[in-house]
Order: structure tokens, then sequence, then C-alpha cells
């Protein structure tokens, strides 16, 4: 290439390719392919593009932007990797710089993911008249095309469809927006209570993009969570989660209208996203619903990443200990009484939780379930409870346990 657009404020990748197709003279988009990435096999996916190390040898000479520029101000990439592992996002990475991109959507979880992404590109009437007027032509902005945003932050603006696809027919046209696909033909009202949700999440998804924020592992959200349930008194320190009452305040807190426009309503007769993402497993989740949970527990983006946080004792903030420490002794209480023969529901009794919670414990550890019968357990149990070690044992665990709350 002899020339590239220099890129405006918040563009995407595909928007400033766009009009580097709009200026180049060629007839054919095949001959705009090979001038970007040197190969006619290429195609400009809007998330999370790929070949970007040949977008980059074929920039003119003594250019400036690199691959990670592009990625981390240019795509949607910190958006859809913000909560996944740190060695998957930077396979993520590789691939939107040398692969073919089905990897990148496979391992972000978008694929997978059950929400619906936008099918046509959005703008804001108020952007495209001020990008007129500031930079000659309109462009399209990144944060409008998140699925769940359907309002620009700038302006207050509700968002509209143009009718230009995300994932065209010819996926090696590249379109950029204009008067004609951008046409207002319909305002889009929302309700004053809706609209104020759906600034919140805006500001959140910019904040979000507009920070390099450090990758982490799962068990670092879960349990960034899960100190702020205990906090609000919506779990137990045993992990036990009070799930109906959860959900509850979470409707009430969105209305069950937001929540079904943002494709995350929460389900109190079933296993729902908002369960999966409190518990401890591996199931990917669409980023906007970390941020909806954050701000529901008055947790700031930047501490929701960068502060880890403590279980605290009495009105000083006293340093207690993480909720892992706890964890690791509340196993091994189970796992004493598991040993001692008591039966489930004993147990359950014993450490205040549910015999499934037990269940799940007995299961991660490995130790089987006493099979014996109810009665003679708790014969055993009330025999145990009388003799001199136990009284000890349960004394010094007693004593631990109050230190730790």
């Amino acid at each position: 290439m002899i020339f590239f657009p220099t890129p405006y404020p918040d563009e995407l990748l595909y928007s400033i390719l766009a009009r580097y197709c709009k200026r180049s003279g060629n007839i054919n988009n095949i001959h705009n392919i090979e001038d970007l990435f040197g190969t006619r096999n290429g195609i400009v996916s809007v998330e999370m593009p790929s070949k970007l190390d040949a977008l980059i040898e074929n920039m003119p000479v003594n250019t400036k932007y690199t691959a990670d520029y592009f990625i981390y101000n240019h795509t949607l990439f910190p958006f859809y990797a913000a909560f996944i592992p740190p060695k998957r996002a930077k396979n993520i990475i590789n691939e939107m710089k040398s692969g073919d991109g089905s990897v990148s959507y496979m391992q972000s979880g978008v694929v997978a993911s059950s929400v619906s992404l936008n099918r046509y590109f959005m703008f804001c009437p108020k952007c495209i008249k001020e990008d007129r007027q500031d930079f000659g032509e309109p462009y399209w902005h990144r944060t409008h095309q998140i699925a769940g945003i359907f309002i620009c932050l700038k302006h207050k603006e509700s968002l509209l469809n143009s009718t230009v696809t995300l994932r065209g027919v010819n996926r090696q046209e590249i379109v950029a927006p204009n008067m004609e696909n951008c046409r207002v033909d319909r305002e889009r009202i929302y309700k004053d209570e809706l609209i104020e949700k759906m600034l919140w999440t805006a500001e959140d998804v910019e904040t979000l993009l507009g920070n390099r924020y450090p990758f982490k592992e799962p068990e670092w959200f879960k349990s960034q969570f899960r100190i702020k349930l205990i906090e609000k008194e919506y779990a137990r320190m045993n992990n036990f989660v009070y799930q109906k009452r959860l959900k509850e305040d979470f409707q009430g807190f969105y209305g069950e209208e937001y929540l079904e426009l943002v494709q995350s309503s929460v389900s109190f007769n079933k296993r729902c996203w908002l369960t999966d993402l409190i518990r401890d497993d591996n199931r990917n989740t669409y980023a906007l619903r970390y941020l909806l949970l954050a701000r529901f527990l008055g947790m700031s983006i930047d501490d929701l990443f960068n502060k880890q946080y403590k279980i605290t004792k009495g009105d000083n903030g006293e340093f207690v200990s993480s909720i892992d420490a706890y964890q690791r002794l509340w196993d091994e209480k189970v796992k004493e009484l598991a040993n001692e023969g008591l039966a489930i529901n004993v147990i359950a009794k014993e450490l205040q939780a549910t015999p499934r919670t037990i269940r799940r414990a007995l299961k991660r550890m490995g130790i089987p379930e006493f099979k014996g019968c109810n009665k003679k357990s708790n014969h055993r149990y009330r025999q145990n409870k009388n003799s001199k070690s136990f009284k000890e044992k349960r004394d010094k665990v007693r004593t631990e346990w109050l230190y730790l709350h």
C-alpha cells in the first residue's frame, strides 16, 4: 500500500479498512484484499479480524502502526477476551496476528455463547453528523457494535440499525457507512428507566474497552464475586448461595424488561447464567454479564480487576483471611467428619450447609460418602461428641472459625 487512512477515535479496524477501499481506486473487492493482506483469500471479520501481521507488512514504509495497537484500540478483542484466562487470551492474539480467525471466535467463547450478536452495524445519528463535520466522513464506532449496547454514551442517543450486515453475503466486501446505509427512518424510543440502565452498561463497556486490564484466571473473578456476595449476605462462608434471594434482588435491580433486552434474564426454576457465573465451573459467560453482576454488587471495573477483595473483621477493616483460606479449613472439617463415618445429613447439620453442598465437596475431594443408616450415624455422632478428643478438636476448630469470622 502506498497510503493508509489515519484511524479515528473509537473506530473499528474494519471501518479503517473500508475507508482504504474507498480511496484505493480498485474496481474489484479481491484487489483490495490483496492490497491489504497480500493474498486473495483474506476475509475481514468485524469483531476480531485476523492476518494482522500481514496487514502491517503491507503498510507504507516506516509505518508507526503495529498489530497490537490495532488489536487493543480498534477491535472488540478487549471486550470479548476481558474475562478469559491469560493463556487463552495470548492464543487469540496470536491467531489475530497470523491465523485465519476462526480459532479466535471459538476460544473467546463467542461461538458457544447463548447471546446472539448484532446482525447489522449500529450507528448513532448524532455521531454520523458530528463525524462528517469533524472528519469529513462518518465511520463505524466499535462501542456501538457490541450486543447489549442500545445507546450512545456520548450523545445519549438511541442506536439504530444500518442496512449493512456484520456478516454479509460477500465476505470480501468491506462497507463504509454513508448517508444511504445509515438513514434515519424511525427513531427508537425507550422508557427513562431503561435508558438509565443502558447508560450504566454503555459506561462500563467503554471503561473496559478504554483500559488494558490484566488477564486473570476464572478463579480470580469467582473469588471476587463470592466475597462481595458474602459481604451483602447473599452467600455464606461455606460457599452456600441464597440463589432465590440473589435472583429476586438482581431482577429487581435491573428490571425484567431490561434483562430481556440484554439477553440476560434469570430463571427461578432452573440453572441459569447467573448461577454459573458464581459457581466453580469453566462455562463461558458473555463479558457483558460480568459487568451486570459487578455493578449490581457495587464493584467498579477497576476494582474487579485490580483490587483483591478480602474478608475483614470489625468496623476498622482489620484483615483476617482470604476466602480460599476459609475454604481449606472448611474442607478439612468436612473430611474429618466424613472419615468418622458420619452420614451426609449429619455433616450438613454440623456445618450448617445443605446435603447437596456436602456431596459436592466430598466428590471434589474424592471422598466416598458414608452409606450407613442415619440412626446409626447419629448414634455414632452422639457418642463421638462426648469424647475428650472430639471436644478438644471442636474447641480448636471453633477458635479458628471465630477468628476467621
